[in-house]
Order: structure tokens, then sequence, then C-alpha cells
């Protein structure tokens, strides 16, 4: 192929500093930059600078890519650790440095078992086994170790034509039609390829663009109001014992502001303590809502009187509850805590030894409507939120990303839950303390929004939907089981 043999000689391993260099420019591709674009230049450069490499030529260089994305993509650990939770400055960049090359290991093993198990021509290479192996290590890395998939590839998307096959692939789908769109990018370096590369890549974005006129779901019943309150409570004040009850007060003050909604929701421990404390408070509230059948949706600590267990919970004033199922590594619970007690000593984070929730749980029934419940970054798996599906009508995720104060990470997460919404095909209510709350729609438009770092209240009039989408079907098995199946074909025909 014409010029790659230039860049494989790699003179001084400037192929190196550069991949690192591109891997750090990967995640400007996400929220708040969306320079989507981005990605085909870079992983078609990854690509290329692996092609026909030995195997740990290859899992170097897929390494030092990954250690330039993550370091950069999830540079906003170090405000919740340093800032928020005590760690000092060496132990907080250990930590996230430690994470990035952990989570590197994804990309590296990926196309180090690509080149080291599969012997294909340079076009199958980039077009088809190199994407196939980038989706079955992304999805790993959502599961091992309870899993962080964060900055799937696809996710970027959500504003492009390609968003048109959530409903259908998923987010994770959408990655691999992304990785396929590199490797053509990068297969045009041939000139023989060049017209029918650029025509598949065509008939990508125009499949996407048809799928996105198919409406998957339908509405279901009556549209309901809602109000969704942004506390804006910073997280350098939220346990501060003399401002607990002003806190209460200005919920109760904004709550009964909007009498006339069907729904109020609040954001993820709304309340700074257990719900066994303001259990009074909730009842005032609910007695001065009962005229207008208002009901409310908040985030609040649960106790287990028998069990003595603690749980992150969002709780309804008619006495329904949701405890999250899936705790967040460090900030809710330590885990290996044995092994890892050096840094639990150097770390204090409030109400950071939790249990979960069971994995099945009532959905709420308010309003007419079946709503599911997720906190915090379970939105981030999408297995998390398709539990709930197809019965849920209408989707509620409450947060608070407060802990990372105006990082790129609350941009992040809102991008990730419009892509959960499109999946779908369901409205997706985001309440979260400082930021970024807004309503989303069935296919990941947002519909309203409110400025971070404002306290406020999101009103809006929202639809719930019925209906199925292919992806809530079959998930991401359908997929898997297509990828590992090509995958083994290839490796059976090297042997």
């Amino acid at each position: 192929m014409v010029n790659i043999k230039l860049v494989q000689n790699n003179p001084y391993h400037i192929i190196e500093f550069l991949l690192l260099a591109a891997g750090a420019l990967l995640p400007f591709s996400f929220a708040p930059y969306e320079l989507f674009w981005l990605q085909y230049p870079l992983l078609a450069f990854l690509f290329i600078s692996v092609l026909n490499q030995m195997p740990k030529v290859t899992f170097l260089r897929g390494m030092i890519f990954g250690l330039g994305w993550f370091s950069h993509g999830i540079h906003w650990v170090f405000y919740s650790l340093h800032y928020h939770g005590g760690a000092p400055v060496f132990l907080a960049v250990l930590i996230i440095v430690l994470l990035s090359l952990y989570l590197s290991l994804f990309p590296a093993f990926a196309l180090y078992l690509a080149n080291r198990l599969i012997k294909a021509n340079a076009a199958q290479l980039l077009v088809i086994v190199y994407p196939l192996s980038w989706m079955v290590f992304d999805w790993l890395r959502g599961y091992f170790l309870t899993g962080m998939p964060w900055l799937q590839l696809g996710v970027a998307h959500i504003d492009t034509y390609l968003s048109g096959f959530a409903p259908i692939i998923g987010g994770l789908g959408i990655g691999l039609l992304v990785t396929i769109v590199a490797g053509l990018l990068a297969l045009m370096f041939n000139r023989q390829y060049i017209k029918l590369a650029g025509i598949s890549i065509v008939f990508i974005y125009l499949g996407g663009f048809l799928l996105g006129l198919i409406n998957w779901t339908q509405p279901l019943g009556g549209p309901i109001k809602v109000s969704l309150i942004q506390g804006n409570i910073p997280q350098s004040e939220k346990w501060r014992r003399e401002l607990y009850a002003p806190t209460l007060q200005m919920y109760r003050q904004l709550t009964l502001e909007n009498l006339d909604s069907d729904l109020i929701v609040w954001p993820e421990t709304a309340v700074p303590g257990f719900k066994s404390r303001v259990d009074n408070y909730l009842h005032e509230i609910s007695t001065q809502l009962a005229r207008t059948k208002t009901n409310v949706l908040l985030g609040v600590f649960e106790r287990d009187e028998k069990t003595q267990r603690y749980y992150n919970s969002v709780i309804s004033l008619d006495g329904q509850s949701y405890k999250k199922r899936h705790l967040v590594p460090l900030g809710e619970y330590f885990p290996l805590r044995s092994l890892l007690s050096f840094f639990a000593q150097w770390i204090n984070i409030p109400m950071s030894n939790l249990d979960s929730g069971e994995l099945k749980q009532s959905l709420f029934d308010i309003a007419g409507q079946k709503i599911g419940v997720n906190i915090c970054f379970e939105d981030v798996f999408d297995r998390d939120v398709l539990r709930d599906l197809p019965e849920a009508n209408l989707l509620i995720n409450v947060s608070n990303d407060a802990w990372f104060e105006s990082s790129t990470e609350p941009w992040q997460h809102h991008q990730i839950a419009r892509m959960r919404a499109a999946e779908t095909g369901r409205s997706l209510l985001r309440v979260t303390n400082t930021g970024v709350t807004s309503v989303i729609g069935k296919k990941g438009e947002e519909l309203a929004i409110l400025p971070q770092f404002k306290r406020d209240v999101l009103r809006y009039t929202v639809q719930g939907y019925s209906g199925t989408t292919p992806y809530v079907i079959w998930s991401n098995y359908l997929l898997m089981f297509s990828a590992i199946c090509l995958l083994i074909l290839f490796y059976r025909r090297a042997r």
C-alpha cells in the first residue's frame, strides 16, 4: 500500500509519539467539543501503524494510543479524588495513570490478538478484523471488573446520521461502524480501493439516514407535566451541617412552586442524609401535594434496619423505591478493600461503603406511566438501562456530577444518556445537581436543557412511549455472536 512502509519504518520512534498525541486528541470527538469526525483519521492512523507489525509492537502501540485517549478522556477523576476526596495530588494522578493504563489494555489486546492469531490481507484486516476485534474488547471493557465503558466511540455520533443505527445495534454497534469507516479511510491510501471505499462509506451513512426516519415506538397515554429541579449545591458544601436545613428548605420551596406538575424530580442524593431522618419532612411535603396529586421522585440514602445495609436510592412520596444496582468503585465502595487499603487511608469520600440493590426491581408507576430509574453512571451501562425495557414507558437518570466541577465529564455523561434514549426509543429525563439537567427525546435529541451551575427548574411536558426497538430485543448479543463467529472463521482460515 502506498506510503505505509514509510510510516512503518518509524525513525526515532516517531510513530509512538504520534500515537500518544493521536490518542490524546480522540476525546475531542466527544462532548462538549463534538468533533466526531476526528475519530476517522485518528483511528485510521492507528490501524495503519499496526498493520503487518509484530504482535509485541502492535500491543505497545495500542497501549500508547490508549494511554493518550484515556488519560485525557477521564482526567476529570482528579477533581473527585483530590478536591472532594482529599487524596494527595500524587495519589490522584497515580490513580488516573493506573486506570488509564488498565483501560488501554483493551484496545491493545484487540489489535495484538488480531495480528497474533489472524493472517489476512490488508483490506480484510483494516475493514473487518480490526473493527470486529476492537468491538469485542470494547464490549469486554464494559464488563471486566464491573466495567468502565466510558468514551465508547459510537456515543460521539449521536448527532450524525449514524445515530439511526442506535435502535438496531446500539452505541456499541455504531462504534463498529466508526472503526469500519476508519479502516476504509486507511484503505484509500491504496488507489485501487478509493472508489469502493468511498461508495461503502456513503452507503453506511445513507443507511443510518434512512433508519433514522423509522419510528420504532409509539406514544402511550397523554403527555405528563414534569418539573426537574437543579439544586446547584456545590460538592464542597453538600455535607456541611449548617447547610443541611437550608438545603431541605430550598427543595421544599421549589417543589411547592410547581404543584401544577404531575411529577417533580430531585437529583441524586438531593437529601444529604438518610431517609429515616427526614420522614416527617417528606410527610409534610406529601400532605401539601395531595390536593394536586403531584408526585415527587428524590434521591436519598436508605438504611435497612434489619440488615444494616446502606443504599443510594430514589424514592417517591407514595412509597415506591429504587436502590442503585451498579456502584461506583472508590466512590461508593472499595473493591478488594483488603488489597487496596493503602488507597483507602488516603481517600475520604462520604458514604463510600454502600451496598448494591437487587438486579430485578419494580418500576415506578406514576401518572399512568411505568418509569425506569437509574442513578449516576448506571446509564453508562446499556445493560443496566435495558433491564427496565420494554416495560418502562419513560426513563429517568438522576445524578450528581458536581464531583467533577466544570470539567468535560458532565457533558460526556449527558451525551451517553442521549445514546441510551435513542437505543430504547424512550424519552429520558436527566436530573442533576449542578448540570447537565435536560429532557431528551426518543431519538436522542435534546428537547430542553438548563445551563450548568444555576439553581433552576426545568419544566416540560413529556410523552411516554410503548413498543420495542430491535436493540431492546437482542441487546449486544447478536453483534457479539456475529463478530466472534467471523473472527473464528478468519482464525481457522489462517491455520
